[in-house]
């Protein structure tokens, strides 16, 4: 929660603590939310509760903004996702593909793994498997400058000189297909059996509000989504993420090797008996951990001469 109080600021959408702290009351406690009679009321908590749980909230935000180093300049896949697709001639329907797989990697570990630009590099990548795979290639409209589905699904596909221009590794996004792929199939299941609807029947409101792509946006494809489509159809392209996830299996790269950034070990000193201070001599001491400051590590690029710790 402080994290997103956070965010809220950094994105101009600002909220109060109070307002953060409802929504999750009524996360944490459906049986007090069921209680609430007018749409959009507030769930009935103790006044001390509140209070306590929004001072914590502030004292927290003050510790991501140190963990942050007070850097506000954020970066995001999506402009990335616009920009290299552009760049890559992707047409403008997969680019928006590209850009609703952006939205969905933040529901996985994907941006603290990966930069922005590697991220939506990969995301590109997988709107051209996802709108190639298993369909033959058809010919380009005839004044057309874009590149197929086909064409830029074997471009970032393989080693060339795009991963210079651009700074990434055909082996990372490969790892970020994965896991996206992984994630549409878990949000495909976790839809219930019981929801069927006829191709040819308009589907009824469903309270399961959120899917992985809005279908009314996607490009033809070999995923079964068409504007008529429901929750139901979302299971039957699982079939088609685990084709394409056995097919990319059978051709992906070997992992590329880390390097770490620095040959400093920031960590040198803090392991039992080779530090100095209480109990963290003579190797039966505890080391970190037994003394009551505060760490904090600050690691600077290579070459910048900053010390592994401060």
């Amino acid at each position: 929660m402080a994290c997103m109080y956070v965010s809220t600021k950094l994105h101009d959408t600002l909220k109060k603590p109070r307002d953060i702290l409802m929504v999750s009351y009524a996360v944490r406690f459906p049986e007090l939310a069921a209680k609430i009679k007018v749409v959009g009321g507030e769930v009935e908590m103790d006044h001390n509760v509140v209070e306590a749980d929004r001072k914590r909230i502030i004292a927290i935000e003050r510790l991501v903004l140190e963990m942050i180093c007070f850097n506000f300049n954020t970066r995001l896949p999506f402009s990335f996702v616009i920009k290299l697709g552009k760049a890559l001639g992707a047409s403008k329907d997969l680019i928006k593909l590209a850009w609703h797989l952006a939205v969905d990697s933040h529901r996985t570990l994907v941006p603290l793994m990966y930069p922005p630009h590697t991220i939506a590099l990969a995301c590109i990548y997988l709107a051209a498997l996802l709108t190639s795979f298993e369909t033959p290639a058809l010919p380009a409209p005839e004044g057309s400058m874009n590149r197929s589905s086909h064409e830029l699904a074997a471009l970032l596909g393989e080693n060339g000189q795009w991963e210079t221009t651009y700074q990434a590794h055909v082996e990372d996004l490969e790892d970020i297909v994965h896991i996206l792929i992984d994630l549409l199939q878990n949000m495909s299941s976790n839809f219930p059996s019981s929801v069927t609807a006829s191709p040819n029947t308009p589907s009824s409101p469903s309270p399961y509000s959120y899917h992985p792509f809005n279908p009314n946006n996607l490009p033809q494809s070999s995923v079964p989504f068409s504007p008529s489509t429901s929750a139901a159809s979302l299971l039957s392209s699982s079939t088609s993420l685990t084709r394409l996830k056995i097919a990319l299996k059978e051709r992906e790269h070997e992992p590329r090797e880390r390097m770490p950034l620095s040959q400093t070990d920031p960590t040198a000193g803090l392991t039992p008996g080779s530090g100095d201070g209480d109990g963290a001599s003579g190797g039966g001491g505890a080391g970190l951990g037994k003394n009551e400051g505060t760490v904090r590590f600050l690691f600077g690029p290579p070459g910048s001469g900053t010390p592994g710790l401060s």
